[in-house]
């Protein structure tokens, strides 16, 4: 097989949510001449995401080179279903090993802030500091007392906060947000430059993740043809935070040549306007597939959520440290709907429609009791999704739709998966949360932009060829990674080579998972979770993505 000539030293820079349409115009303009510098050297791919697009998905592709249904995370959450409690997804729940595993063996990896990366390992040299999935900026510091030390003395701003909790209301506002996103994207270039000195690393990761909830909230402020609006002075002022974040891309960059190390540009998706949310109850409430509760279970639906809270909180206080995981919660509290009636309930997603039917061994009661309740609750289940308009323009409201037990192969019980999938079309959110306006669309005055599947991935590297390349996807990043530094693709990534970019085309022959064969399911047990986040460390992280506007 050729190969493609390898580096000591691999830099990737994760600019979260970026994309060309973005990129290319600010490099044009003179607001990012560091990345129009790049432009001319690198070779640019055209990087499709994840279904859904979402960060902890699509991160996890990245770090594995394996897809949704081979590395196990489809959101920022799943249902439990022995406890029937919504849970964080975590690095612990990924079933494949991924780059850190690899490039471990031969040397020590830096990662900085990348998401689905914590808890850290702790048989690997280097160090790795989780990302907004963290329970906070003291967990991940924890096992680097030294690094941790550094950071503090060098006086830069490290933390997991976040900044762009809406759309900036006034000026000040602005302001106030974007003076803190640049110490932000200065804090991520402090702690490579400390881990550097720290360690001899052969594949260093550092993550800009502001950008995505930047863009979030500020879409309409970026001065595109694609983001009308906004005022001059308001736009110039959003674009000196992309100053900053082009600063430290060239502080990056700077690094990357002084250690001889090939450079890596890699968004998880790309981004685009927002539309509006599509109500996920009342759109299963139409076709009569979700019962909404009457004012008795309605009230019922209240005491039972805030009994179970409330036994959460006494345990908590009276065994301190000790996990609340086995406290049972109560049906009654996960949705106000009568779950004797109902047939398919979606609890979380808000990039995706993620439907879980509601059969006996799923909740524990409900109506689909046989094998043929189950299949036709499922055709309505998709038919609902794949009949969905706007009730204004008539446009189809969701892109693709599918059973998880047909094209991901797999129990979707035994996975803790849900039981439908579908994809809304650019623009839209997904919302699982019931309104009391029982509408289909629902607006947020909050939100201006959301993600796309059309990410970014530059590559800087000895022989690659510059300007515009391929299509890839994000599992072809890590095989490309691993064969840049010499190493060998291992057979838990589907992914391939992009060896195009060195103008080699015949780097890895298609196996069974590149082809797109439906995967054998793994079994149970490589779903069992050792050490679930403490009921504190849960709560913390939730708090975070509700402040992102990721979960409701």
């Amino acid at each position: 097989m050729t190969q493609i000539p390898s580096s000591p030293r691999v830099l990737v820079i994760g600019l979260d949510g970026a994309t060309y349409d973005v990129l290319m115009p600010l490099a044009a303009a003179g607001v990012m001449p560091n990345l129009a510098t790049l432009l001319t050297r690198a070779a640019l791919v055209d990087c499709q995401s994840t279904q859904p697009a979402i960060t902890p998905v699509a991160w996890t592709t990245v770090l594995t080179g394996a897809q949704p249904e081979e590395h196990g995370i489809l959101d920022y959450r799943y249902l439990d279903a022995e406890s029937g409690a919504l849970r964080l997804n975590q690095a612990r729940r990924v079933r494949v090993p991924n780059l850190f595993d690899a490039v471990g063996r031969s040397g020590d990896v830096v990662s900085i802030n990348v998401p689905m990366t914590y808890p850290a390992p702790s048989n690997l040299g280097g160090l790795i500091v989780g990302g907004l999935d963290s329970p906070s900026t003291a967990a991940v510091l924890e096992p680097y007392p030294e690094f941790a030390r550094r950071l503090r003395a060098s006086g830069a701003w490290y933390g997991l906060e976040t900044i762009w909790k809406r759309k900036p209301e006034s000026f000040a506002e602005l302001s106030q947000n974007v003076t803190a996103t640049q110490a932000d994207f200065r804090g991520r270039v402090a702690a490579a430059k400390i881990a550097d000195k720290l360690h001899d690393w052969r594949l260093m990761l550092v993550q800009f993740q502001t950008l995505d909830s930047l863009q979030h909230r500020c879409w309409h402020l970026l001065g595109l043809e694609s983001a009308p609006g906004g005022h001059p002075e308001w736009i110039a002022r959003l674009r000196e935070a992309l100053r900053t974040l082009d600063d430290c891309l060239g502080e990056l960059i700077e690094l990357a040549a002084r250690r001889r190390a090939a450079l890596v540009i890699a968004s998880d998706h790309g981004f685009g306007p927002f539309r509006e949310k599509i109500s996920l109850a009342e759109l299963l409430r139409q076709r009569d597939l979700v019962v909404r509760a009457d004012a008795p279970r309605h009230v019922a639906h209240w005491l039972w959520r805030k009994t179970w809270r409330w036994r959460r909180s006494l345990a908590r206080r009276w065994q301190p440290g000790r996990s609340t995981a086995n406290i049972e919660r109560p049906l009654a509290s996960l949705a106000p709907i009568d779950w004797a009636r109902s047939r398919a309930v979606a609890l979380h997603g808000n990039l995706a429609g993620l439907v879980y039917l509601n059969t006996a061994a799923r909740f524990g009661a409900g109506p689909i009791s046989t094998a043929d309740q189950y299949d036709g609750a499922l055709a309505e289940t998709m038919a609902a999704f794949r009949e969905a308009r706007h009730p204004e323009t008539g446009e189809p409201l969701f892109v693709d739709v599918f059973a998880t037990r047909e094209r991901l192969g797999c129990d979707p019980l035994e996975c803790s998966w849900p039981d439908v999938v579908a994809i809304p079309a650019d623009g839209f959110h997904t919302r699982p949360k019931f309104d009391r306006a029982w509408r289909l669309m629902v607006p947020d005055p909050k939100l201006t932009g959301t993600h796309r599947a059309a990410g970014v991935l530059m590559i800087d590297a000895p022989g690659v060829q510059p300007g515009d390349s391929c299509r890839a996807n994000l599992r072809d990043v890590a095989p490309t990674l691993l064969q840049m530094l010499g190493g060998s693709t291992p057979a838990s990534m589907s992914g391939r080579v992009l060896g195009e970019l060195w103008g080699r085309g015949d780097m890895v022959p298609p196996s069974t998972a590149r082809t797109g064969a439906r995967h054998s399911s793994p079994s149970p047990s490589r779903f069992v979770v050792a050490g679930q986040p403490s009921p504190q460390a849960q709560a913390t992280v939730e708090a975070r993505l509700r402040e992102l506007g990721y979960i409701e």
